[in-house]
């Protein structure tokens, strides 16, 4: 069992103010580190900015869609069917010319 307390309400006081002296003195030291901080971090920061900027610049944009692809290929299917509907005949007319002239 304690006889008294262990620090008394004046000793508290006395550290905190002890303790507020000084934090005031360390309010110009702790600003100066946090501006250091700031900097390494902007600078950090604009490090990686530039990395993705550059990244970004080396993907070309997509022109190519999967609809867009898919007609062209229709488009392209469609005349080369024709084209060999076109060179059938003309070999069917060919070996008619040939058989009957």
């Amino acid at each position: 069992m304690s006889k008294g307390p262990l620090i008394t309400r004046s000793e508290l006081r006395r550290q905190k103010e002890k303790a507020g002296i000084r934090n005031e003195l360390d309010v110009p030291v702790r600003e100066k580190n946090t501006m250091k901080l700031q900097k390494q971090y902007d600078r950090k920061d604009e490090k990686i900015k530039n990395f993705y900027r550059k990244e970004a610049k080396k993907q070309k944009e997509l022109t190519k869609t999967r609809s867009g692809e898919s007609r062209k290929s229709r488009e392209l299917n469609s005349f080369l069917v024709g084209a060999i509907i076109v060179v059938a005949l003309l070999i069917g007319v060919v070996l008619l010319a040939t058989f009957f002239l």
